[in-house]
């Protein structure tokens, strides 16, 4: 899953970059972190992520499916999150916090299979392969049930 993630650059070099991922706040969670340099703001983002969707899910109050993300135009808008002067999307693999993976046999229209195939490749920034785009199609239609 793509998240939006705000910099808070350092105004001497006795401060450590200030990270923060504002998706988390819909859900009444902060998400902050701190890296030391630029190269560490990446790894240090994505762990502050993991170990919030971890709590969160733990919780039993949450699920993975639930988690959005605004988007980083929306939060870098935004007057509580004006301090950050940079932004970037990280992609973070949320598949541990799915559960075990099993394969099934399943029958569809080659029809269907080729427009899923399609969608696959011309979406690769959404779906990792038939699979994902078949769980994300499960989810919606489980969610949109609700």
């Amino acid at each position: 899953m793509f998240f939006s993630v705000g910099v808070e650059t350092p105004q001497d070099d006795s401060t450590a970059y200030g990270i923060i991922v504002p998706a988390f706040s819909a859900y009444g969670y902060g998400c902050f972190s701190a890296a030391d340099t630029q190269s560490e703001i990446a790894s240090m983002a994505r762990e502050a992520i993991l170990l919030t969707i971890e709590d969160m899910v733990l919780s039993g109050k949450f699920s993975v499916e639930q988690i959005k993300d605004a988007g980083y135009l929306t939060y870098s808008r935004d007057s509580e999150y004006a301090d950050y002067d940079s932004w970037f999307v990280i992609d973070v693999d949320l598949s541990a916090f799915e559960g075990k993976q099993q394969r099934l046999n399943i029958a569809l229209p080659d029809t269907l299979i080729y427009r899923i195939d399609n969608r696959v490749k011309d979406r690769p920034d959404v779906y990792r392969d038939r699979s994902h785009f078949l769980a994300v199609a499960a989810r919606h239609e489980l969610l949109a049930g609700s």
